[in-house]
């Protein structure tokens, strides 16, 4: 096997162990367009008050949201038309 055939199988094979991690970070922006989503809240509304919000690692880190699965980079200050306020 030549040089050039053996680099190109070790980055075909980097590049396939590294399609699950781009995936997974991937944002919804089809769901987040279709969701009227944004960074800053609608009046009053805002994710930490809402039902569907799944809190980061602290109370200003980005978090996650029930209606954008795989998505970690949800503003606690954001806002979209699923709100549901907490109960």
């Amino acid at each position: 096997m030549n040089q050039s055939r053996r680099n190109m199988l070790k980055m075909g094979g980097m590049t396939l162990a590294l399609i699950p991690i781009v995936a997974l970070a991937a944002k919804n922006d089809g769901i987040r367009t279709s969701m009227k989503y944004k960074d800053t809240p609608e009046g009053d509304k805002k994710c930490t008050d809402c039902n569907l919000f799944v809190p980061g690692a602290s109370p200003t880190a980005p978090g996650g949201c029930k209606v954008f699965p795989n998505d970690t980079e949800i503003s606690p200050n954001g806002y979209c038309i699923a709100w549901a306020k907490k109960a």
